[in-house]
């Protein structure tokens, strides 16, 4: 590890004080992992949970403040996987492959002394667990798939799916833009494709209501993002993630998992069925009235499902 910075008020376990009232741990700092720089933040205390974001090229913060409430029972382990976030850019994007971000979740896992950990994956960081998991079985004692698949072939189909939806007109102006290039000069994606996409996609991210305050801006890792996911279209994979397939490695695996997501998901039934399915101890669970970011739309729900699950 190479530094790690410790709120004054909270550098002992979580206690509490003499008129009832609790401090909670938080701590946050860097662990050198396979060949980048991670930034972690860590809140709560007891069995330890690892919090992978979505993506690619997010970071953890959209997670926060939302994922709070299960730091009363769990140290949370939130970490921005390489080229997001705090965490270092690479010089050559080479570098951002589901083996290396998997390695250096587990060195974040060494470098913090656990010998076994909870893993929650979020859309894209979904994809991740399930890498890590596959890769560092013995280290997973508990697994959880929040709104996320187990194969491309099958989250194309669902975009596809959402793509085809759309009113004629929007979906005539993504396709026009993503003929001409998505992709600035600046590496980003165009200004005028991402307001489209994000229209587009708005509906399945959110059934009851977005989040009532202002979140702080989020940077996104555009080289992770094009690298991976690819640089032709939001509704698309053509990056390094294309063809991947973990159900026939799931089915090998014997760890608690949760699979869970919204019934306006982004991620269909079948999708969802898919992994269901391929793992041999798994329990499905559908929030409704919920979208792709189910612990905002439904937060008592979610919590309790996850809740459940981990203290089974």
């Amino acid at each position: 590890m190479l530094t790690a910075r410790t709120d004054a008020a909270s550098a002992a376990a979580s206690s509490t004080t003499a008129d009832g009232s609790a401090r909670i741990v938080h701590t946050d700092g860097y662990i050198e992992g396979c060949g980048a720089i991670i930034y972690y933040e860590s809140i709560g205390s007891g069995p330890p949970l690892i919090v992978l974001h979505g993506g690619p090229g997010a970071s953890h913060q959209y997670l926060l403040p939302h994922l709070l409430p299960l730091a009363r029972h769990h140290r949370l382990v939130l970490l921005d996987e390489r080229g997001s976030g705090r965490s270092q850019r690479l010089a050559t994007s080479t570098g951002y492959t589901l083996e290396a971000m998997s390695c250096d979740v587990d060195a974040v896992r060494r470098a913090l002394g656990y010998r076994q950990t909870d893993v929650l994956g979020h859309s894209f960081g979904g994809i991740l667990a399930q890498d890590y998991t596959i890769r560092y079985a013995t280290h997973v004692r508990r697994l959880i798939l929040a709104g996320t698949g187990s194969s491309a072939a099958r989250i194309n189909q669902d975009f596809a799916a959402i793509k085809a939806g759309l009113a004629p007109e929007l979906r005539s102006r993504i396709d026009a833009l993503e003929a001409q290039g998505i992709i600035g000069p600046d590496g980003a994606q165009k200004p005028d494709y991402r307001k489209l996409a994000d229209e587009a996609e708005l509906p399945y991210e959110y059934v009851v209501r977005p989040p009532a305050w202002s979140e702080p801006a989020d940077t996104i890792g555009w080289d992770v993002l094009n690298t991976m996911w690819g640089s032709k279209s939001d509704f698309h994979i053509d990056g390094n993630l294309t063809g991947f397939n973990f159900v026939p490695a799931l089915g090998k695996l014997a760890i608690p998992t949760l699979v869970i997501a919204g019934d306006h998901d982004m991620p269909s039934r079948t999708t969802l069925e898919e992994t269901h399915a391929a793992l041999k101890n798994s329990r499905l669970v559908i929030l409704e009235h919920c979208g792709h970011e189910s612990y905002v739309d439904q937060p008592l729900a979610f919590f309790a499902a996850v809740t459940a699950f981990l203290e089974d």
